[in-house]
């Protein structure tokens, strides 16, 4: 594994079977769950990492970027939600 693609092939397929939405349904924080999924899959994230190449860093550093954007959007959103609810 060495490129974006895989990266997010592997972390998507693992983070699916990890079940996050169940453990944050059963009262943990989201940095809890991403701390135990990091703790869980260590290794494997070091043997990732040890063969990733440096182009595909870059893209997954733009794709952070872009998810904290869109995490600000949709915290602005629910906001809103919230309020639009008050009103009614």
């Amino acid at each position: 594994m060495n490129n974006s693609e895989d990266w997010f092939e592997w972390f998507y397929e693992t983070w699916k079977d990890y079940c996050p939405g169940d453990l944050i349904d059963n009262g943990l924080q989201p940095s809890f769950v991403a701390e135990r999924f990091i703790e869980e899959n260590q290794i494997r994230l070091l043997e990732i990492a040890k063969d990733f190449n440096y182009d595909s860093y870059e893209d997954l550093k733009v794709f952070m970027t872009l998810s904290e954007s869109e995490l600000q959007v949709l915290k602005y959103f629910l906001r809103l939600v919230k309020l639009q609810n008050k009103s009614k």
